[in-house]
């Protein structure tokens, strides 16, 4: 990892703490964040939205790689700082709010189809922002984030690997992973107490394998990964209106082993899991629902 262009400041630009208690570790390495940005892959032809743009240092760069950018800062004493940074860039515009609670459909409606999310993610709002972007439907062409580097292994993970759960099978399903760069922890100011990396979520124009009902998917891969020492069958019981044996003779027809975990399933695996039970729910009048 290269060194800082210049010393990392002890205080915001604005002269105030860096706030602890909303995950503020800014990166003020010139050469790595326009490393970053390229590996995005983004262009003049494409949208960005960014999530917690800080100092602004980032948004510099997506400002000058893309299109149009829309940066969205909890932060409200950062905004004049941000206006301040970016005064020299025509194409951004600036949002105070959390990005949790705003309308993401009306928010990312002026940047068309096909955009980018661009997302330091502070730590303790890794999950709920994942979970949004996974799942909330918007014409995203890719996500780009940087995590902990124990969330980036999840997302990253395979079959029968610790790191291995349901985020892991969320993400590969809606997403192609893959890693862009590890940050060392002493690469942010302040330096959080992990390391972190940049991992690049383009999004499927569809599953790799068609899902009867994501819905049920996702339900019975929860139960599946939330009780790990347990058979699959087991963890399962009372998720399902199918009984043990049922449950038995479906893993079978996969040729999965009756005493299988969740947490060997591959994605096309639990797809074909999930299917299966769709179908005989559909069969016996239950539809497949826990």
């Amino acid at each position: 990892m290269k060194k800082t262009n210049r010393r990392a400041p002890r205080r915001r630009e604005d002269g105030q703490p860096f706030k602890r208690t909303l995950g503020q570790h800014f990166l003020y390495d010139r050469t790595l964040l326009a490393s970053l940005t390229a590996s995005t892959g983004i262009t003049k032809a494409d949208s960005v939205l960014e999530i917690g743009p800080g100092s602004g240092l980032l948004t510099a760069c997506l400002c000058e790689a893309a299109g149009r950018v829309l940066a969205v800062e909890l932060d409200e004493s950062l905004i004049p700082v941000l206006r301040a940074a970016l005064a020299a860039y025509p194409n951004v515009a600036i949002v105070q709010g959390d990005i949790r609670r705003l309308s993401l459909p009306a928010l990312c409606a002026p940047l068309g189809q096909g955009f980018f999310v661009i997302a330091n993610i502070p730590y303790h709002l890794t999950s709920p922002i994942l979970e949004q972007l996974l799942s909330t439907g918007l014409p995203i062409r890719q996500a780009s984030v940087m995590v902990q580097r124990e969330v980036a292994n999840k997302l990253l993970a395979s079959p029968g690997t610790k790191e291995y759960g349901l985020l892991s099978l969320k993400a590969q399903f809606y997403c192609e992973p893959s890693l862009a760069a590890h940050v060392p922890a002493a690469a942010f100011t302040p330096p959080p107490k992990v390391d972190s990396a940049f991992v690049n979520l383009p999004f499927r124009q569809a599953p790799p394998w068609p899902a009867a009902d994501e819905g049920l998917l996702f339900r019975l891969a929860k139960a599946g990964f939330g009780q790990r020492r347990k058979t699959l069958v087991n963890a399962l019981q009372g998720v399902l209106p199918l009984c043990a044996a049922e449950l038995r003779v479906i893993l079978g027809d996969l040729n999965l082993p009756a005493t299988v975990r969740g947490e060997a399933l591959s994605l096309r695996d639990w797809i074909g899991f999930s299917n299966a039970c769709h179908a005989k729910g559909d069969r016996t009048g239950t539809g497949g629902q826990g």
